[in-house]
C-alpha cells in the first residue's frame, strides 16, 4: 500500500478514488489490475507538482505510486516496465531527501527490495541476490535505530522476499535462514500485524516465508521443522483464501501440496489427502509446485566446496571458505554480506575464484555455485569500498572480469540465458574498471575487450542488436586506443 510518510492527506477528488481504487486492489491480490488506476495517479499528482515545484506531498505521493506501479507490472508480467518505474520512484525519494523533507531510507530500502524480486521475475538472479542484500542490511539497520518497532514488519518482510530469491539464486542455507528469522518475527508480531491495514499482504509474506522454511527444512532431512512450517504456511493461507484472489488460492493449493509431499515422506497418509484437495482445487497449480519441489535446490556453498575437494583433491584454501558458513563477528547469516567483512570479503571472492575454472569441466553444478558466490562476495565488498577494492584494483578486478566471463558463458552452454545476460553485463560494467590499466598492459586490454565482446554477443542471441553494437563498437575502440 501507498505509505504517505504524513506528508500527504488522499485528496476527495478523482485522484483520491483513483488512489483508493488501487489500493484496495493490491490489498486484495489483484495488483495486475490495479496498474490503470495508479497511471492516473500519477498523472495527476504530476500536474499538481508541475504547477508548484515545491508541491512535495504531490511528488511524494508520486514516488510512492510509481513503487506501487512497478507490483503492478510484475504481476503482468511487464518486468521491463516495472524497473522504469523503480527509478522514477529512486528518483522521486532521492530528490525529497535531498530536500530535508523526509528520511526516505526506508523507501529507498524498499525500491530496492523489489527492484530484486523484478530482477528475479526476469531470471537476472545474481543481480537480485545482491539487491535485496542491500535491502536487508538496510532495513537491519532501521530496526536497530530509535525507531526500531515501527520497521519491525517491513524487515519480516524483507526476509521474506530476501530468503525466496536466495532459495532460487543463491545458498540455500543463508535462504532458510531469512525465511526461519521472517517466520518467527511475523509470529511475534501478530497482533499488531493484525491490526494494520496491510495485514493481508504481511500474511501473504508470511507464506513465502513459511514455504521456503518447508522447502529447505525437508531437503535437509528436518521434517520436523519442515511440517511445522507447513502447517503456519497453511493455516494463514486457508485464511487468506477466504478472498476473491486467484493469487490467494494458489498459494493455498501450493500449501497444501508441500505438506502432502512431506507427510508422504514420513508415510503418514493424510499427505494422500492434502495432494487430492490441491489436485481438484488447481490441477495446474498443484502440477507446477511438484516439479518444483522435484528439481530440488541449488547446492550450497558447504556442498560445493566439499565436491571441489573431491573432485580437485585437497585445496589449502578449504577451512578458510568452509568458515564462510558461519556468520562473520556481530552477523546473523540471512544474506551473503553476513559472511564475512568487506575486506576479507575480495579475499575469499579470490580464493573462491580459483576453484571456478578447473572445476567447470568436472562439476559445473559446483563451479557455477562457488563462481556465484565468488561474484557476490566481489560484489559487496566493491559496493562498501573496502581498501582492496578502490586502492587495489588492478589485483583484484581482473579476477573479478575473467571470473564473470568464464561463468556467464558456463550459463549460456546450459541453456541459462537469463543468467548468463545478467553475469554478462556485470562482466561488462567490470571491465570498465580495467580501462585506466589497459595502456601499458595487452592483458588487462585483452580481458577488458573479451567481457565487452562477450556481452555483446549475448545482447546479441537475445535480440537487443542496438545494445549489442555499442558493446562490440566499445570492444574495438579499447583495441584501436592501443
Amino acid at each position: 500500500m501507498v505509505d504517505s510518510g504524513g506528508l500527504w492527506t488522499p485528496p476527495e477528488d478523482e485522484l483520491g478514488e483513483a488512489l483508493q481504487t488501487a489500493q484496495v486492489l493490491i490489498e486484495e491480490g489483484r495488483a495486475d489490475e490495479a496498474g490503470p488506476y495508479q497511471q492516473r495517479v500519477i498523472e495527476l499528482a504530476r500536474e499538481r507538482a508541475e504547477g508548484s515545484p515545491n508541491h512535495y506531498e504531490a511528488k511524494h505521493l508520486m514516488a510512492a505510486t510509481q513503487y506501487e506501479l512497478a507490483g503492478s507490472l510484475n504481476a503482468s508480467g511487464r518486468h521491463e516496465e516495472a524497473l522504469v518505474a523503480l527509478h522514477e520512484a529512486q528518483l522521486g525519494y532521492t530528490e525529497l531527501q535531498d530536500a530535508g523533507v523526509l528520511d526516505a531510507t526506508s523507501f529507498l530500502a524498499d525500491i530496492r527490495a523489489r527492484r530484486a524480486m523484478t530482477q528475479a521475475h526476469r531470471g537476472h538472479g545474481a543481480t537480485a541476490v545482491l539487491e535485496m542484500d542491500g535491502a536487508v542490511i538496510a532495513y537491519g539497520q532501521l530496526v536497530g535505530g530509535a525507531d526500531g518497532l515501527k520497521h519491525q514488519p517491513d524487515f519480516a518482510r524483507v526476509l521474506a522476499m530476501n530468503a525466496l530469491i536466495l532459495r532460487r539464486y543463491g545458498d540455500p542455507a543463508l535462504a532458510v535462514a531469512s525465511a526461519d528469522a521472517a517466520t518467527q518475527l511475523f509470529l511475534q508480531l501478530a497482533d499488531q500485524i493484525n491490526e494494520s491495514p496491510q495485514s493481508l499482504s504481511y500474511a501473504r509474506y508470511l507464506c513465502t516465508a513459511t514455504a521456503v522454511s518447508a522447502d529447505v527444512h525437508a531437503a535437509e532431512g528436518r521434517l520436523d521443522l519442515a511440517l511445522e512450517a507447513d502447517e503456519i504456511g497453511l493455516t494463514t493461507a486457508d485464511t487468506l483464501a477466504d478472498s476473491d484472489s486467484t493469487t490467494d488460492m494458489r498459494t493455498l493449493v501450493a500449501a497444501l501440496v508441500r505438506k502432502g509431499k512431506h507427510l508422504g515422506i514420513i508415510g503418514r497418509l493424510e499427505g494422500e489427502a492434502c495432494l487430492r484437495t490441491a489436485y481438484d482445487t488447481d490441477g495446474e497449480t498443484a502440477v507446477r509446485v511438484v516439479e518444483e519441489l522435484d528439481r530440488g535446490l541449488p547446492l550450497t556453498l558447504v556442498a560445493a566446496l566439499e565436491n571441489a575437494e573431491i573432485k580437485l583433491g585437497p585445496y589449502e584454501q578449504y577451512h578458510r571458505l568452509l568458515a564462510l558458513s558461519e556468520p562473520a563477528p556481530g552477523m546473523t547469516l540471512a544474506t551473503v554480506s553476513g559472511r564475512t567483512d568487506p575486506e576479507s570479503a575480495a579475499v575469499r571472492a579470490t580464493e573462491l575464484a580459483e576453484l571456478v575454472r578447473p572445476l567447470l569441466t568436472q562439476d559445473a553444478d559446483a563451479a557455477l555455485t562457488l563462481g556465484l558466490e565468488a561474484h557476490y562476495l566481489f560484489a559487496i565488498s566493491s559496493e562498501r569500498e573496502s581498501h582492496r577494492m578502490r586502492y587495489e584494483t588492478s589485483t583484484y578486478v581482473p579476477i573479478w572480469a575473467q571470473l564473470l566471463l568464464d561463468v556467464s558463458e558456463a550459463y549460456y552452454q546450459a541453456g541459462r540465458t537469463e543468467m548468463a545476460l545478467d553475469l554478462g553485463g556485470w562482466c561488462a560494467e567490470v571491465a570498465t574498471a580495467l580501462i585506466p590499466f589497459t595502456d601499458d598492459n595487452e592483458t588487462m586490454k585483452d580481458l577488458a575487450g573479451s567481457c565487452y565482446r562477450h556481452h555483446g554477443d549475448l545482447l546479441a542471441a537475445a535480440g537487443d542488436l542496438t545494445a549489442s553494437h555499442h558493446a562490440h563498437e566499445a570492444a574495438q575502440q579499447l583495441q584501436l586506443g592501443g
